[in-house]
């Protein structure tokens, strides 16, 4: 199996060119690297597809779709809406193959159940609890490197994974069964954990993030607040309920001016504001849609603002 670290590595390397329009040279560098990641093969191929189409190599585009097909994978339809396949949309072709993609995922994924990774702490409970979500296309083991800096400081983590697949292996949320996942797996926790109540955060990246501040405002879960890293979700005004049955949490936003998201985070913020949150933005001026550099200093600001 590769290392996570070098694929994360590709992937800001290839996004970086993507974000100043190098599409060839994009490509290429997935093209040459591809092979280095066989686990990585479904989320590989959509970057493929998306590059050719934008690249305006459209029979291309079509040929590795069709490959994916082929050798057994699939994608949620809602992948197929991103607008780099704009230039294939139109043609008969593509939406033959949105239709045989979505047929597979509905029958790959019937019953699929939520999953979850625990990191447990030196010291013993009760545990202050983070609930770590990933976000769009990560799964229970995404961004573990940076939320074992809670353990490290004595906090349980429960990385809860979403029941919905995106395509093999990486997962998306939706609101309500997001919401349902989360229970599941804090109700399993609490059986075999003594948990502080007064010390339960929910905190995510990107749409994680967004869950994260919808989880963290919920009734139904016992949260103190949340920590949105990079936070974004495609409807701001799921927000506005979550926020009127929520006067007493508190929400921490960490972003960056160079994110493409940042304008949707501040807009959830202002938000909350108006309704009464408590909410605090920690801005970095060169970060993108990422994690801080030194998320260790980020989280501890964080923790002082959910509980002061």
């Amino acid at each position: 199996m590769s290392d996570q670290k070098e694929f994360d590595a590709l992937a800001a390397e290839m996004f970086t060119l993507y974000r100043a329009a190098e599409y060839a040279r994009a490509l290429d560098l997935v093209e040459k690297s591809r092979a280095s990641f066989p686990e990585q093969t479904a989320r590989v191929t959509f970057w493929r597809a998306c590059l050719l189409s934008l690249c305006g190599r459209a029979d291309e585009a079509l040929a590795v779709l069709a490959d994916g097909l082929e050798a057994g994978l699939w994608w949620h339809e809602a992948q197929f809406r991103d607008p780099d396949l704009n230039s294939i949309r139109h043609l008969p072709r593509f939406k033959e193959l949105v239709a045989q993609s979505q047929e597979r995922w509905s029958l790959e994924t019937a019953g699929m159940k939520s999953d979850r990774t625990l990191l447990e702490p030196a010291a013993s409970g009760p545990y202050p609890l983070l609930i770590a979500l990933h976000g769009y296309s990560g799964n229970k083991d995404s961004n573990l490197n940076y939320w074992e800096v809670a353990c490290k400081k004595g906090w349980l983590v429960l990385s809860v994974q979403s029941r919905l697949p995106a395509y093999p292996g990486s997962y998306f949320w939706e609101m309500e069964s997001g919401i349902e996942d989360i229970l599941f797996h804090l109700g399993e926790i609490r059986r075999n954990y003594r948990i502080d109540g007064k010390r339960i955060i929910v905190a995510g990246m990107s749409q994680g993030g967004g869950m994260a501040v919808l989880a963290g405002l919920s009734p139904k879960i016992d949260a103190a607040g949340c920590i949105s890293v990079a936070g974004a979700w495609a409807e701001v005004e799921s927000f506005k309920a979550a926020a009127k049955s929520a006067p007493d949490r508190r929400c921490y936003f960490i972003t960056g001016l160079k994110d493409h998201i940042l304008e949707r985070s501040r807009e959830i913020q202002a938000l909350l504001k108006a309704k009464g949150i408590p909410v605090q933005e920690e801005v970095h001026p060169d970060l993108g849609h990422e994690f801080p550099p030194d998320f260790e200093k980020s989280l501890d600001r964080a923790l002082h603002f959910l509980f002061q």
